[in-house]
């Protein structure tokens, strides 16, 4: 019996012992409990986060009309990515185009013409030089039976010449009985020779100066002719009205030039790598000049516009860190890049808003429409 009591008496002490250290952690962790209750207050009350608005939005380029046109074609669809330089939309101006088409036919017509005048061009040159190469052929042949005669007198002038050398020199070599005698009985004879001979010479040299003449004044043709020869070509041009009518082939192909400038310009192209936006109009719809016609979106390089009110401008600087919550629970991050330096007034709020301009950091964005509302979270910490 005695050994069953002092087993009891042990059993109730370890048991007091237990519910004695159970107590000390139950209030050890009761204690920590409310110290870290009271901290994470202090915490939450420290960091406040502030919620805004924001809009996704991209670097975009605007696709205009350049003429008033009717839209004839539309190669893309909304949403599809495109290249720089493919064709996103064919216009089409009945103007124009009627002009074009008059421009070709007055240069079909232009060209027939030139042709035309050119055929007869060639054909006259060739007349006009046959006939002038008649004329100095007949030249030529004047000339020369006018050269042959000169060198006739000139070589019979030249004889008669010798002839009275040769007749003087008799004369001075004879003795004085002979002298005497030809000069009482024979005085009349050497005078009559000497004198025809003398007569024949000059003659014979008049002559041959005149056939001189004749043939200078032939070689004074043929070089006159051959200058005209030489300047007939364009001579025969001009009085045909070649030179006139390559000149308004000229100016017709250069307006058509500009035409077919204006008409490419009809082709509206992507200016670089992006997505279609929303169409503005639909085929066969009539645009002016200058008018959008869809926005091409550079997705590759995303921000978000976020409308903050100017009282609370102070809590964004460039660098701030912001996180991003989008469509579909997605999130993200970004970072504060530019701030509007004017105050705008929206319509229907009483507050100026500032434009804040956050650009991606961290993982990238998801992929979603251009104009999405996000919510923007940035962490307000008190002093």
């Amino acid at each position: 019996m005695p050994s069953e009591l002092v087993d009891d008496d042990q059993v109730q002490n370890k048991l007091h012992e237990h519910q004695s250290s159970f107590g000390v952690r139950a209030l050890i962790i009761l204690v920590a409990a409310l110290v870290g209750g009271i901290g994470c207050a202090r915490w939450v009350n420290s960091i406040r986060v502030e919620t805004y608005v924001g809009s996704l939005q991209a670097p975009k380029t605007i696709i205009i009309a350049k003429n008033d046109a009717v839209i004839q074609e539309i190669y893309v669809k909304e949403g599809q990515v495109v290249s720089s330089g493919e064709i996103v939309v064919a216009l089409f101006d009945h103007s124009l185009d009627q002009n074009w088409k008059a421009k070709q036919q007055e240069l079909i017509a232009l060209e027939a013409e030139l042709e035309q005048s050119k055929a007869k061009t060639e054909v006259e040159l060739a007349l006009r030089n046959k006939e002038i190469e008649s004329e100095v052929f007949n030249a030529k042949l004047k000339s020369s039976q006018y050269l042959k005669e000169q060198y006739i007198h000139q070589i019979t002038n030249l004889a008669w010449q010798d002839f009275l050398q040769d007749y003087d020199s008799l004369s001075s070599n004879g003795s004085s009985e002979e002298v005497f005698r030809s000069l009482v009985y024979e005085s009349r004879l050497p005078d009559e020779n000497r004198i025809t001979a003398m007569l024949r010479q000059e003659s014979a040299r008049n002559s041959a100066e005149v056939f001189s003449a004749r043939v200078k004044l032939c070689e004074e043709q043929m070089a006159e002719l051959k200058a005209i020869q030489k300047k007939l070509p364009n001579q025969i041009r001009l009085a045909m009205g070649v030179e006139v009518m390559m000149n308004r082939l000229v100016r017709v192909k250069s307006e058509l030039k500009h035409i077919e400038s204006q008409r490419d310009a009809l082709m509206l192209k992507a200016g670089g790598y992006g997505k279609i936006g929303i169409f503005e109009k639909e085929i066969g719809d009539p645009v002016k000049k200058g008018a959008p016609i869809v926005e091409l979106f550079d997705k590759e390089h995303p921000f978000l516009i976020v409308e903050v009110p100017s009282r609370k401008i102070s809590l964004f600087n460039k660098g701030t860190e912001v996180k991003i919550g989008f469509s579909g629970n997605k999130k993200g991050t970004g970072i504060v890049q530019k701030i509007s330096e004017q105050a705008i007034q929206k319509p229907g709020l009483g507050e100026s808003v500032i434009l804040v301009t956050v650009e991606p950091t961290g993982r990238l964005w998801p992929e979603l429409p251009m104009g999405t509302t996000v919510d923007i979270f940035l962490e307000n910490k008190r002093e």
